[in-house]
């Protein structure tokens, strides 16, 4: 796909190059209509492919379960425990991935680039607050699970502001991640949306 610095380029150079037509604010609006669905097929890409990573956690977890010697009874509880814990993730990257599938382009394309921002944005926030989700409720489980093994004693009451700390680090690290995330498709859209007031 020609990028629109290369268009303007033609723009400069048609005055002396007689055989390169000039493109029209239509056909740019096309090239930039373009560059929007590449971008929105690209961050669906990147939604997809971490609720697969997310689905290969919770197939190691079962492979762990099938594999380990279990009663039937623990076996069962440890995956519902286990499939608890990665709900609220793979809940919202599955919905936001139905949500960014299903948006509609078919506005106007200022409004249509504006919604696409919104819903990273938005796909951001949701990920951020599953991410803690599921960390918080990891450590809840495994603190569960040493209170009813060993009983209120110095080490667990020690691991709650420990588990504390550990989610409020998890907040902080999730949001950066989420912000690395989807910087580079905001900026390019930022971008497509300033390219547009230019033409």
């Amino acid at each position: 796909m020609i990028e629109l610095s290369d268009l303007r380029h033609i723009w400069r150079e048609s005055g002396s190059e007689p055989g390169i037509r000039v493109c029209d604010s239509k056909e740019v609006t096309m090239l930039l209509k373009g560059r929007s669905a590449d971008l929105k097929k690209q961050i669906l890409k990147r939604v997809t492919t971490e609720i697969k990573t997310y689905l290969l956690i919770a197939v190691f977890l079962l492979c762990i379960l099938v594999a380990g010697e279990f009663t039937a009874r623990r076996a069962l509880l440890l995956g519902a425990n286990a499939l608890l814990v990665l709900a609220p993730i793979l809940g919202a990257l599955a919905y936001k991935e139905y949500r960014l599938r299903t948006l509609p382009m078919s506005g106007s394309l200022r409004e249509s680039i504006s919604t696409l921002i919104r819903a990273i944005d938005s796909t951001a926030r949701l990920y951020l607050f599953a991410y803690v989700a599921t960390i918080g409720l990891s450590l809840t489980l495994i603190e569960i699970l040493l209170v009813r093994g060993k009983g209120w004693n110095l080490f667990t009451i020690f691991f709650v502001p420990i588990g504390a700390a550990f989610i409020v680090w998890s907040y902080f690290s999730g949001r950066r991640y989420a912000e690395r995330m989807f910087r580079a498709y905001r900026s390019n859209l930022i971008c497509v949306l300033n390219e547009l007031e230019s033409v």
